[in-house]
């Protein structure tokens, strides 16, 4: 394996390559669709491996390009990239200079590859790749295979803060004495001066978390805290606030949001300029669902939570 100027990613394409593709290609009569396939399959290939040496996990097993009734159906070369999604690896023979996209992959992918095979089948070239599909890109025109794994770094980033905010949180059991991870005593994450009148002198129990909004440079991080009070056996006082985390005050503009668990928005409350906190207080019956989420321009942190 080698790279060439930092701009393509040479490999062999092993006799494990080459069997792969001759099992995919079994049964298919018509010569071109075979061809097809086995083209298909090397490139999926030589991706797959890339990508693993890379450090990112993939499943070509569970993907269509390894599947036979839908390489017959289908000019398909997809590869799944665990908890991220399914990229697409475009063939380029030598002497072409352009990468050809069907559109019948022109959704549901989270990139094209570029994948440049050579005349006896043996070395695969990845070039590079495009975000976007379209019914065909010029080689001078792909983006670079640094761009390709920042791409991919960013989507697993993004993909596991979804997950993490998907999960819904027991909030119920916090009067029992069960916390989900994550979630701190309140003088743990915010200082004294920082609470609300809301917070101080409580029996109740309160537990608080910081999100990060936007990435990077834009990044703001505030602390959301969530106090949970029991007021009959079928039904409990929910009051939350959002305040800022290393600051004093909240910029203009950051939303606290409570959604039923129809995804309706019941409660908002917005930050003025200078405010120290902004809160929202309702309550829940046993078993019902809602969702907290915090917003500040384009960028959104949301929870779910069961009484």
């Amino acid at each position: 394996m080698n790279t060439t100027e930092q701009l393509s990613f040479s490999l062999p394409l092993s006799l494990e390559a080459h069997t792969i593709a001759q099992e995919l290609c079994q049964g298919i009569s018509n010569s071109e669709k075979a061809e097809q396939v086995y083209l298909n399959s090397l490139a999926v290939y030589a991706v797959d491996n890339y990508l693993r040496c890379m450090g990112f996990d993939t499943n070509w097993k569970n993907s269509d390009s390894r599947d036979k009734l839908a390489i017959q159906l289908m000019d398909v070369a997809d590869l799944e990239v665990k908890n991220i999604g399914k990229l697409e690896c475009r063939v380029v023979l030598l002497g072409i200079n352009k990468v050809e996209i069907p559109p019948e992959v022109w959704e549901s992918r989270i990139g094209y590859v570029a994948v440049q095979l050579d005349d006896s089948l043996r070395e695969a070239n990845i070039l590079g790749f495009v975000k976007e599909a379209a019914p065909s890109v010029e080689l001078d025109q792909l983006q670079s295979l640094e761009d390709f794994l920042l791409h991919l770094s960013k989507l697993e980033t993004v993909t596991s803060l979804q997950h993490e905010a998907s999960k819904i949180i027991k909030i119920g059991q916090w009067l029992e004495g069960f916390f989900d991870a994550g979630w701190q005593k309140i003088d743990e994450l915010l200082k004294p001066q920082q609470l609300g009148l809301a917070f101080k002198n409580e029996v109740s129990i309160t537990r608080g978390q910081k999100v990060d909004l936007g990435m990077q440079i834009d990044k703001l991080s505030l602390a959301l805290v969530v106090k949970v009070t029991s007021d009959n056996a079928e039904e409990l006082s929910i009051l939350t606030q959002v305040h800022p985390f290393e600051n004093t005050s909240l910029p203009e503009g950051v939303k606290l949001i409570v959604n039923d668990e129809f995804g309706e928005a019941v409660l908002e409350a917005v930050s003025r300029e200078e405010d120290n906190w902004i809160q929202s207080e309702f309550s829940a019956d046993l078993g019902e669902k809602f969702q907290i989420r915090v917003v500040y321009g384009d960028s959104e942190v949301s929870k779910e939570f069961e009484v």
